[in-house]
Formats: structure tokens, C-alpha cells, sequence
């Protein structure tokens, strides 16, 4: 898997999309640091809370 594709997984199954912008600033920030991940530490943190 690549990077984006993690990081879309990731967010998906750990943050709810709210409908309120609160909700869409921590979806935002939550991507953003998972962005300044490695790909080691994606796939690492996608093993540990998704599986």
C-alpha cells in the first residue's frame, strides 16, 4: 500500500466525519500528522488498530 492509501485508511477507521467543522479541523489535523509519518510508521500504526 502506498502512503495515501494508508493515511485514508487510517483516518477512516479511527476518526468519525462529523458534519460540523469542528469535526472536519480534526480530520484535517488527524491527516496531517499522518503525513509527516514514514511509511514504516503508517504501516506499523494500520497494523495496530485496524487489524
Amino acid at each position: 500500500m502506498d502512503k495515501d492509501h494508508l493515511i485514508d485508511l487510517i483516518s477512516n477507521s479511527l476518526v468519525y466525519e462529523g458534519k460540523d467543522s469542528e469535526s472536519n479541523k480534526n480530520l484535517s489535523d488527524f491527516k496531517n500528522y499522518l503525513n509527516r509519518l514514514n511509511l514504516d510508521q503508517l504501516r506499523t500504526m494500520s497494523k495496530e488498530f485496524i487489524l
